[in-house]
């Protein structure tokens, strides 16, 4: 009976055990086949952000920038001042400040992969003088250094990424993670028997639980495949995954997912993953972090939020220094390391950087703009968008500074409070180099460069004597400055008045154009004919309808700072048209999708001769006219101020041999602010000059243009014999077109004959 029974019992539990090692055999099947189709692919699991830099800073030898301009270039970029560099991120300085070691970063520029790079650069005289590899002494033409990281963009969701390989990792991220983390990691297989009972143990003695006992690998089934849930099933589908996970994948695998999958923090998103946890908290990639730095990561995984260095610095430098304690006690660091590094702040950046050193919203609501634009409203969907931009972080705080003290300082004075937009370009390339959108350049809201059409006043004149340029007039052109009264089409009658109210008789085309006077500019308009400036404001890049009205030549329309740039880039060219723009390259993965420099945009729209004479009259404005403060910078520099109807909006807009800012200051409710273009616009162009530095204009000279004296005569200009006339002293000089000079212009100081031919034959040797 006995010895039936215990075989009865035995031959029970046979089955069982075969049932079960079936059930589990049959689980394991299937969170095997689970897994397989999952697959631990980062790409594949989640959609990351797209990524945007700023442009890189491009090194040439006898390149115009000065040892301080390079070092904040640096800053921006967060490499790190050393005595003695020799790791990717850090520079040196010599004592005599002109020379400097960088150990430029590894990077993937829009044309390819370069791997980090000694370089050694001299300085004299605010230029480079050489540029070698500090290593091997060999001569760089040129370098690039890695862009600046602007902004991610996403199209939903509030997880934010940046993957990283496990190649990118440092020894010491990895040995602290695995240590603090789970210490049996490499040696168990996804479940730790002996990290459950010392967690156990742990947690009765003291009471409550303070330690768990979950690996790497089940922490990382549980976010990757599971959720959060507490519950008997979900461990036990948990427990199956991970031992599935650690024999289906490699523990460097494991841990590269582990590394971004994690949650760390949280931003205008959730902060997930190694990578960009080292941004945020950092703004370094996560090879350059130090042993403090990983430290304070790894010792934030425990609670991201009970350990946020800047919610709670005390508890998050408490954890840290304690993480660095277990890597003394792992061998990793000496006693001396440890006091070393434990006495080192946190040294987290300012939060409002979201993962940048400048936050550029203005700039950023035209980069999307454009880019749905060109690749469509979808671009976002997909991983591995890079987007390379144009802007120049040096140029954007340039404009961020002058922005803020002089709108700030004309703020402190009211009590309805000033705003203002700027936009930088490049007028040669038509590249966008920065954005102001508001008095306080920060401002995440409306963008006044593109939503803001003000009447833009004196700035439509130079559009309006380019028109003029092309029939017939020309600088030295006789204008009757007097009262005049024109009809407009509804029968009324229209004054206009100069600004100082006062009239100057009969004057040079080019002296109203310095000036800003308005009746010369209605005469002259009037003359060509209104619908001619209107068309040529349109080939200047101008789409919006523009009422052909008398008033038009004043510029009582609207147009936004973006829209008067692009117009007066236009004119800077040459007359040749290219539409603005913040996107360069745009990269998913290694495959180029979008490269400016094959687009085919750039369209000849006016004479260049006429453009040419546009952008001298230009000159004449901040030389001799309402921009002449400009003068102490002794270069040549083109531009033009404008002032609404009333004193509502003040304008400037100039260039020089670099870059084209236009600037607008304002109400947003159109109100007055008593202020002109050289009491508004003007000083913040001022200011940016200032910070910038300025490089005397030389436009290009149009085949047809030359040089001649003119002089006056009442309401008649002429045009000079330098060969009869031995004494210039009197006349002006000026820039002519060739085919715009009529005989009847032509005088001579001593010569008797006036036969046509000899005039004829003074005409062409004279051009």
């Amino acid at each position: 009976m006995s010895k039936s029974f215990f075989g009865r019992l035995i031959s029970l539990c046979i089955k069982l055990g075969l049932v079960l090692a079936v059930i589990f055999v049959m689980l394991c099947a299937y969170y095997y086949v689970v897994i397989s189709s999952s697959s631990l692919s980062a790409e594949q699991k989640w959609r990351t952000p797209a990524v945007v830099y700023s442009r890189p800073l491009e090194l040439t030898v006898e390149q115009k920038i000065t040892f301080d301009q390079l070092e904040h270039e640096l800053s921006l970029l967060k490499y790190r001042k050393v005595s003695n560099p020799g790791k990717p991120g850090e520079y040196g300085v010599s004592k005599n400040r002109d020379r400097m070691v960088i150990i430029r970063r590894p990077f993937n520029f829009s044309y390819g992969y370069e791997e980090s790079r000694p370089i050694h650069i001299t300085f004299s005289n605010s230029r480079i003088s050489s540029i070698s590899d500090a290593a091997t002494g060999e001569n760089i033409d040129i370098v690039q250094l890695d862009p600046v990281l602007l902004e991610r963009l996403s199209s939903s969701g509030e997880e934010d990424r940046m993957l990283i390989s496990i190649d990118d990792v440092p020894q010491k991220l990895i040995d602290t993670l695995v240590y603090v983390e789970d210490r049996d990691f490499y040696n168990h297989h996804g479940i730790s028997i002996k990290g459950i009972l010392r967690a156990l143990w742990v947690n009765f003695k003291a009471g409550k639980k303070v330690q768990g006992g979950s690996t790497i690998s089940q922490q990382l089934v549980k976010n990757y495949f599971l959720n959060s849930q507490k519950s008997l099933d979900r461990k036990v589908r948990e427990l199956f995954m991970s031992i599935i996970v650690d024999a289906r994948y490699e523990k460097s695998q494991i841990l590269e997912m582990y590394l971004n999958e994690i949650y760390l923090g949280h931003s205008n998103r959730d902060i997930y993953g190694f990578g960009l946890a080292s941004y945020f908290y950092f703004g370094i990639p996560v090879s350059e972090l130090d042993w403090h730095q990983v430290a304070l990561l790894v010792g934030m995984v425990k609670g991201p939020s009970q350990f946020d260095p800047r919610r709670h610095p005390e508890a998050a430098l408490k954890r840290r220094n304690l993480v660095l304690s277990l890597m003394v006690q792992a061998g990793k660091l000496t006693e001396k390391q440890y006091r070393e590094y434990a006495a080192k702040p946190l040294g987290v950046v300012d939060k409002e950087q979201n993962f940048s050193v400048i936050k550029v919203p203005g700039y950023i609501s035209i980069l999307k703009d454009e880019l749905k634009s060109r690749l469509g409203e979808d671009y976002l969907n997909g991983n591995g968008l890079v987007i390379f931009t144009s802007l120049d972080p040096q140029v954007q705080l340039a404009a961020n500074t002058a922005v803020k003290e002089v709108v700030g300082g004309l703020n402190a004075k009211r009590t309805k409070k000033l705003e203002s937009a700027v936009v930088v370009s490049n007028w040669r390339t038509g590249d966008i180099l920065a954005v102001v959108g508001s008095s306080d350049p920060q401002f995440q809201g409306m963008n006044r460069v593109t939503k803001a059409r003000r009447q833009i006043g004196s700035l439509v004149k130079p559009a309006a004597y380019l028109t003029a340029f092309n029939n017939g007039w020309h600088l030295g052109s006789m204008v009757h400055d007097a009262p005049v009264t024109v009809k407009m089409r509804n029968g009324q009658n229209w004054s206009p008045k100069n600004f100082s109210g006062t009239f100057s008789g009969w004057i040079p085309l080019y002296r109203g154009f310095a000036k800003s006077l308005n009746v010369p500019m209605v005469r002259v308009g009037m003359n060509v004919g209104v619908q001619k400036v209107v068309d040529t404001i349109h080939r200047l890049g101008i789409e919006q309808n523009i009422e052909s009205v008398p008033s038009t030549l004043l510029g009582s329309f609207g147009l936004t700072p973006i829209e008067v740039n692009q117009m007066y880039s236009t004119i800077a060219t040459e007359g040749a048209y290219r539409p603005l723009s913040a996107v360069r390259v745009v990269r998913r993965g290694n495959e180029v999708i979008y490269d400016r420099e094959l687009q085919s945009d750039k369209v000849q729209v006016l004479d260049p001769r006429d453009a040419y004479l546009t952008v001298y009259g230009m000159t004449k404005v901040t030389s001799i006219g309402t921009a002449k403060s400009l003068k102490k910078y002794n270069a040549v520099i083109a531009g033009k101020t404008g002032t609404s109807n009333d004193g509502i909006d003040s304008w400037f807009s100039g260039f020089d041999n670099d870059e084209l800012v236009t600037v607008w200051v304002g109400n947003d409710d159109n109100s007055r602010t008593n202020l002109t273009g050289a009491t508004g616009a003007l000083p913040v162009y001022d200011r940016f000059l200032s910070i910038r530095g300025v490089r005397s204009l030389v436009p290009a000279i149009p085949e047809g243009i030359a040089d001649a004296y003119f002089s006056y005569d009442g309401s008649k200009s002429y045009i000079m014999d330098p060969e009869t006339c031995t004494d210039v002293s009197g006349f002006e000089l000026l820039p002519v077109r060739e085919d715009m000079i009529s005989e009847e212009e032509v005088r001579y100081c001593n010569s008797e004959s006036e036969d046509d031919d000899v005039m004829g034959n003074f005409i062409r040797s004279l051009f």
